[in-house]
């Protein structure tokens, strides 16, 4: 599949759609209708190994957790910086309209594969498609006790043997034309 035949937009859900911006500062965009029969966004506790990770909110509100600490952000806390290696996850408010952009440090095609392949499909990932992305996507989740190394091998192991083994292949391993 070439870049050409991918969608600049995605669904993420009822009333949520991501944007990918090509060639500017920020990778994505989300934008979360606040209709009140829209979904909430909701990213899972989870962390990165190699990337920090930029969120700046354009419009509206999002409740962040970074680490042990939740606060609710929005356009007037500028970009928000989470540094590699932090637990965090996010979550919209039902019934607010929000507008949200994204970009990694360092910024490159990584970030976009693993959305692409972890949502792009229009259903959820179950856990093997999951760590198989995430393996490959600089993504780790997060258990109830967070211990990282635990975590690491989890995704290693269920995502670069026990996947494959089972026939699971990522769609999108580049985003190189072909």
């Amino acid at each position: 599949m070439t870049t050409e035949a991918l969608p600049e937009t995605i669904p993420l859900g009822k009333g949520i759609a991501m944007t990918f911006l090509r060639n500017q500062s920020y990778l994505t965009r989300v934008e979360i209708g606040g209709g009140p029969d829209d979904d909430v966004l909701v990213v899972p506790l989870h962390w990165h190994e190699t990337h920090d990770e930029y969120i700046h909110i354009l419009e509206g509100q999002l409740e962040i957790t970074l680490g042990s600490h939740v606060k609710t952000y929005d356009h007037h806390d500028g970009p928000i910086c989470i540094r590699k290696g932090v637990v965090h996850g996010l979550r919209s408010a039902r019934g607010v309209r929000c507008v949200v952009e994204e970009r990694t440090e360092p910024m490159d095609e990584q970030k976009e594969i693993l959305f692409r392949n972890l949502m792009g499909s229009g259903k959820q990932a179950n856990v093997f498609e999951a760590m198989q992305i995430f393996y490959h996507g600089d993504g780790r989740p997060v258990f109830p006790i967070h211990i990282p190394w635990l975590e690491r091998m989890f995704v290693t192991v269920v995502g670069n043997f026990l996947a494959p083994m089972l026939g699971y292949k990522r769609k999108i391993e580049s985003l190189k034309r072909v």
